[in-house]
C-alpha cells in the first residue's frame, strides 16, 4: 500500500471483520440446515406417530365391527334353530297324531282281511 500504518491496521481489521462475517454466515448457515433437518427428522417422526395411531384405532374398529357382525350371526343362527326345532317338534307331533289313525286303518283292514272281507 502507501505505507501508512494506520491504513494498512485499518484494512487488515477490514479483512477480518469480512472474514468473521463469513464465518458466522457459515455458521448460521450450518445452524439452519442442521435446524431444518431435524425439522424434517420430527415431522417425519410426528408423521409415522399419526399414522400408527390412525391405524391402531382402525383395527379397533374394524375388530369391534366384526364382533358385532360375529354376534348378530350367532343371534340369527341360534333364533333359526330354535325355529326349526320347533318346526320339527310340530311335525313329530302331526306325524305322531297321524300314526295312530293309520295304525288304526291298517290294523282294521288287517282284521277285515282276516275275517274274509275285501279290500
Amino acid at each position: 500500500m502507501n505505507g501508512d500504518p494506520t491504513q494498512s491496521a485499518a484494512l487488515e481489521a477490514l479483512k477480518k471483520v469480512k472474514e468473521a462475517e463469513e464465518r458466522a454466515r457459515a455458521i448460521i448457515r450450518e445452524a439452519q440446515e442442521k435446524v431444518s433437518a431435524r425439522i424434517i427428522e420430527d415431522a417425519a417422526e410426528e408423521v409415522e406417530r399419526i399414522k400408527q395411531d390412525h391405524f391402531a384405532r382402525a383395527k379397533d374398529a374394524a375388530g369391534a365391527k366384526k364382533k358385532d357382525v360375529l354376534d348378530q350371526a350367532l343371534k340369527e343362527a341360534e333364533k333359526i334353530r330354535a325355529e326349526a326345532e320347533a318346526e320339527s317338534a310340530a311335525l313329530r307331533q302331526k306325524a305322531a297324531a297321524s300314526m295312530g289313525e293309520a295304525v288304526k286303518k291298517v290294523t282294521q283292514r288287517i282284521k277285515d282281511l282276516l275275517d274274509g272281507g275285501s279290500v
